[in-house]
């Protein structure tokens, strides 16, 4: 999935960045503000009793290079 930031300038959306994209390619939108009024609503019902936490852009870790064999081919290497 691509992530693209953008601004609605009343009539169309902008993106902020360069994308290459076919013309007339589908791409959904999602407003980070409306997903936290979504989840407070819930709260709200009752169908929910907390948010814990909303996705983020960031990763909660770094990754790290290993060495060695790809671990698909250890695992497959295993299950024989």
């Amino acid at each position: 999935m691509l992530k693209v930031k953008g601004i609605y300038d009343g009539n169309k959306i902008v993106l902020l960045e360069p994308v290459s994209l076919l013309p007339n390619t589908p791409v959904e939108v999602l407003i980070p503000e409306q997903e936290r009024i979504y989840w407070q609503r819930l709260v709200e019902l009752g169908l929910i009793k907390e948010v814990r936490s909303l996705p983020t852009d960031e990763l909660p870790f770094a990754p790290i290079r290993v060495t060695g064999a790809p671990v698909s081919q250890t695992i497959i290497e295993e299950r024989r």
